[in-house]
């Protein structure tokens, strides 16, 4: 006679995801951040984001970048330890980090910041650069926090 014994679940999961938000003011040149030189830093990230498990949004607003990443703790990190070093970033402020029950954003990888109470247009990196992606509809979850990424790169909270 045996007894029935369940498989423990395996233990990724069962681990919370990571969240980090954090604003910067970026120091790329105006014209870089229209077209080529974001969408090679875009295309680069995705890639690399990816092979670490990281997916997120990111907004840019003006001079100002605000970006949420999600993922493995460690690997979140790590990435935001070379966001602070590099140099195209200047005033990064950490906004919010911990585990939290799933991803939001784990399709999303650019947003151009609209005004409130309007869409924001996802963006896709091409061989040419930046062009619009369809838009796409967001949960309760996701539009509370691009909200508090609008906030974050229009200024409010950015001195706290």
């Amino acid at each position: 006679m045996g007894t029935d014994t369940k498989t423990a679940e395996p233990a990724a999961a069962t681990v919370a995801c990571y969240r980090l938000i954090y604003r910067s003011h970026s120091l790329l040149p105006r014209q870089g951040k229209d077209d080529e030189a974001l969408a090679e830093i875009l295309k680069v990230a995705r890639i690399k984001n990816a092979n670490l498990g990281i997916t997120g949004a990111l907004m840019l607003y003006d001079d100002w970048f605000a970006q949420v990443l999600e993922g493995p703790q460690a690997a979140v990190e790590a990435l935001y330890t070379k966001i602070k070093a590099d140099p195209r970033h200047h005033a990064i402020r950490l906004s919010e980090a911990g585990p939290v029950p799933k991803r939001q954003f784990e399709k999303w990888a650019m947003a151009i910041v609209a005004e409130h109470h309007e869409p924001d247009m996802p963006m896709v990196a091409t061989t040419g650069g930046l062009s619009q992606g369809a838009p796409w509809r967001v949960s309760l979850e996701q539009e509370a926090i691009l909200t508090r990424l609008r906030d974050l790169t229009r200024g409010y909270g950015r001195s706290s």
